[in-house]
């Protein structure tokens, strides 16, 4: 899944213009209650103004009088640092993780450098969430098998055949050439005893059953 089909689009972004003063970004920022926003002017991503960077510029600065001045008569273009808080447009969702672990919020732009939108820690935490089924209630099962050859194959006979609803599916252990772990999440139904224990008689060992 590309990064993008979860993003906020541009004309739903709160951001910034490059002629800015410093001053009218802060108040901008703490105004929506955001560390950072994107600046953007006639449709082309400068960087993005971050708290940090703001204050990192303003406390290098000797004298009060100098302060202010930097507040007020700095453009927010002229003190953007070095670009981190943006990805490409075919940049893939699982990409995003290590980026919004420093910073919660990524400008999405495409090859012309052209703004498209803004996807969020949020974002990314909610898609995570739906991926393990953390939004319907259901169980929960955790197991592990050999590595070979048709085993998801064979677990999603086995579904069918006990005529379970899966919620989710997650696996795990991707380099791992003995085992994989999977994690399966269906709605709760009376075969389930006899899921597990066909499973458990066909190759499959069960780690954890939970139920919501």
């Amino acid at each position: 899944m590309y990064l993008k089909t979860i993003m906020i689009p541009k004309g739903k972004c709160y951001v910034a213009s490059p002629d800015d003063s410093v001053k009218s970004v802060l108040d901008k920022l703490e105004h929506y209650g955001i560390d950072g926003m994107p600046v953007v002017g006639t449709g082309s991503y400068y960087g993005t103004a971050t708290q940090f960077d703001i204050f990192r510029h303003f406390f290098f600065m000797k004298e009060r009088k100098e302060r202010e001045d930097f507040l007020d008569n700095t453009k927010i273009k002229d003190i953007l640092a070095i670009d981190k808080y943006s990805v490409k447009d075919d940049s893939l969702f699982e990409e995003s993780f290590l980026s919004l672990q420093d910073f919660p919020i990524l400008s999405i732009i495409n090859n012309r450098n052209e703004f498209l939108g803004v996807v969020t820690r949020f974002d990314v935490m909610e898609q995570f969430k739906s991926a393990f089924g953390m939004n319907r209630k259901g169980v929960r099962i955790a197991i592990t098998s050999i590595d070979a050859e048709g085993r998801i194959k064979r677990l999603a006979q086995a579904m069918q055949k006990f005529k379970l609803n899966a919620i989710s599916f997650v696996t795990f252990d991707e380099t791992d050439k003995m085992h994989r772990r999977m994690i399966i999440k269906v709605e709760s139904d009376k075969d389930l005893k006899k899921f597990t224990k066909y499973l458990t008689n066909h190759g499959f060992k069960i780690l954890d059953i939970q139920q919501d």
